[in-house]
């Protein structure tokens, strides 16, 4: 069975969130008080996922990190935090091999995260390991003042410096001090080790913001609510929608450019016109029928839920992040049961509630490129089974 370690000094949210965990019984679960107690644990036995406070005694996160770069670079981490400033916004997908959770939380988007990184590992993302965008925030939400080594696959090692979470200065071979930090910025599949801040480095050189490297922001807003159940959050009690209102189609996510394009991926560019013109699609198919026109949201994701394109209804934004959240677990645990099933892989997913039908439907596209689904949420008047034979001929 798969162990799942968590690293936290709160000894009553540790308690709390194993016993949550353990309900799952997708996995066996594992604790540690401090970041210390953690190595301990990891020298003896390795762990499917590693999620860990930003900040534990005697160790913080970013030290534990590292370790997992050098010593467990394919095991997914999960890094959570409840320091005060707002979470940043982030241009770049959440699906990644370090994931980021904002407390507080629900026990069941620890769980979300922690599928999510299991099923990146069972397809063989780990291969990706950690990249510099999803951890140069924590440097900034740390105030860290040190050097950073890193290296990363088929490229120099280099250098980076900072003082109280702002970036300094760069080293890496004969490049520039910014093209430098540029550079190292963009790396993935790294490992990293920290080591005291020299004095002749205390100069600012670098003139690019730190989060500006990482390609985020920070959020100006307060953080959202935990999602809503599924019946008020698909309208109960709210005026029935019409298709005749306005649709706005908006891309969602653009993820980090691997340093070496999978093979059949084509241009990125190309793919995400790809998506948008197939939720346009979709759309003026269901446009045509009356059975078919009580729809609330029209998506296509990627095999991990990440939203590539999406329609949506009304001028208010859904949350889906939190939709996406929410279904992650049914959606990686549904391959598994089909198979103990003699169903055979799946190819389509139905979410039945007292005000509509989720249909999740893989999409046919070209050999060798990366699975798509579409997703449509369907009102109460929407005939659901007459999307899902569209969706599924559908090219």
């Amino acid at each position: 069975m798969d162990k799942v370690l968590i690293v936290d000094g709160d000894e009553a949210f540790l308690e709390q969130t194993k016993t949550g965990l353990e309900k799952v019984r997708q996995f066996e679960v594992l604790t540690a008080a401090d970041g210390r107690e953690a190595l301990s644990l990891l020298s003896k036995q390795p762990v499917s996922v590693l999620a860990t406070d930003i900040e534990t005694p005697s160790l913080d996160a970013l030290e534990l990190l590292s370790y997992m770069s050098i010593n467990h670079p394919r095991t997914p981490c999960i890094v959570m935090t409840d320091r005060g400033k707002p979470w940043f916004k982030k241009r770049i997908s959440q699906q990644s091999f370090l994931y980021h959770l904002e407390k507080p939380f629900q026990v069941g988007s620890l769980v979300s995260a922690i599928f999510v990184g299991l099923n990146l590992r069972d397809e063989g993302a780990g291969a990706q390991g950690m990249n510099m965008a999803t951890l140069l925030p924590l440097l900034e939400l740390q105030q860290k003042t040190c050097r950073m080594k890193v290296k990363a696959a088929g490229k120099r090692m280099g250098f980076l410096y900072f003082e109280n979470g702002e970036i300094i200065d760069a080293h890496c071979g004969d490049l520039s001090v910014q093209e430098a930090a540029g550079q190292i910025a963009s790396w993935n599949r790294i490992s990293f080790s920290f080591s005291d801040l020299p004095r002749r480095r205390t100069r600012r050189r670098v003139k690019t913001k730190l989060m500006d490297f990482a390609e985020a922001t920070w959020s100006t807003t307060a953080k959202p609510a935990d999602p809503k159940p599924a019946s008020e959050a698909w309208g109960h009690g709210e005026k029935a929608r019409t298709f005749e209102e306005d649709f706005e189609v908006i891309e969602l996510v653009e993820e980090i450019e691997p340093d070496q394009p999978e093979p059949g991926a084509g241009d990125e560019a190309e793919v995400a016109q790809n998506c948008r013109d197939v939720v346009k699609q979709i759309v003026s198919i269901l446009k045509q029928s009356e059975e078919t026109r009580d729809f609330q949201m029209i998506a296509v994701v990627d095999s991990h839920l990440a939203f590539q394109a999406l329609q949506y209804e009304d001028a208010k934004k859904p949350d889906t992040r939190a939709l996406t959240q929410k279904l992650a677990p049914f959606f990686n645990t549904s391959a598994p049961a089909a198979k103990s099933a003699g169903l055979g892989p799946v190819s389509g997913l139905t979410l039945h509630g007292e005000n509509g039908v989720l249909v999740l439907q893989e999409l046919a596209v070209e050999p060798g490129q990366s699975p798509l689904w579409s997703l449509v949420l369907c009102g109460p008047r929407c005939n659901w089974y007459f999307v899902k034979t569209c969706l599924e001929s559908l090219i």
